[in-house]
């Protein structure tokens, strides 16, 4: 198992991997070639970056059976994904601001990220831990009312791709099970998300292989898996931590 982190070090960009509560720097990425730089840095003094630059960035809706009861949603026949786009993109210990001069609700929403590892095309439920490189925490901010604001079209896209609005890391840990994971939210101390990842309807494995039959997915893209109940409106002064067991935590700040 890995854990792998992204970083400023030096001025640039540079992948590392924790152990020990160190950071052991390397060359290259874990999606290509990559070796040990010889130089180690403390996890306190870390830089944070976010831990992908996705070309792809996608979530998924009503992807859990609690919600689906809770909300009288349909079932679906395959996974409902929308497209955030890379400028949302944030690191762990950033802040998430709402554009200047937006005054509506901003909601949190914890949720369980797949990292894909290689080019990854119609790729069987079988043969999809080959094109998974691991699973990292998001909170797949949104903008509530601006999704919902013109009736007959939801403009998914627009209300989750605002700058800031796409925090994630702060780590990819590989060779784990996604299947008996547990996804927290935890606002200024307070749990306000625990749900099972088993609750899914459809599981990071199967969200993956269904995908990849109609979109050529690549490396370093992302898959946020959806979120369960408990999502919230954030305010100003809230630290929002996105708490998966085995992967770590994801702690941003909501300034407005």
């Amino acid at each position: 198992m890995a854990n792998w982190v992204r970083v400023l070090h030096e001025g640039k960009p540079t992948y590392g991997q924790v152990e020990d509560g160190q950071i052991r720097l390397c060359t290259g990425s874990p999606f290509e070639q990559f070796a040990p730089l010889g130089v180690s840095i403390n996890l306190a003094d870390a830089r944070w970056l976010p831990v992908v630059e996705p070309r792809q960035f996608l979530g998924l809706w009503n992807n859990f059976h609690e919600t689906r009861a809770a909300g009288n949603l349909f079932m679906p026949k395959t996974p409902l994904y929308f497209a955030k786009l890379a400028s949302s993109l944030t690191a762990h210990r950033t802040e998430i601001q709402p554009p200047p001069g937006y005054t509506s609700k901003i909601k949190f929403e914890a949720e369980l990220g797949i990292v894909i590892g290689k080019p990854c095309f119609q790729v069987s439920l079988e043969d999809v831990d080959n094109y998974i490189l691991g699973y990292t925490c998001v909170n797949d901010v949104s903008a509530v009312e601006t999704l919902f604001e013109e009736p007959g079209f939801t403009h998914w896209i627009r209300a989750k791709s605002f700058p800031t609005f796409g925090p994630v890391g702060p780590v990819i840990v590989t060779d784990i099970e996604p299947d008996n994971l547990r996804v927290k939210a935890v606002v200024n101390g307070v749990e306000k998300q625990n749900y099972p990842v088993n609750d899914m309807i459809f599981r990071p494995r199967e969200i993956v292989s269904i995908i990849s039959q109609d979109v050529r997915l690549l490396p370093g893209d992302v898959i946020s898996c959806g979120t369960s109940s408990g999502a919230d409106v954030m305010v100003d002064g809230d630290t929002i931590d996105i708490v998966i067991d085995g992967i770590g935590t994801l702690t941003n700040y909501f300034r407005t």
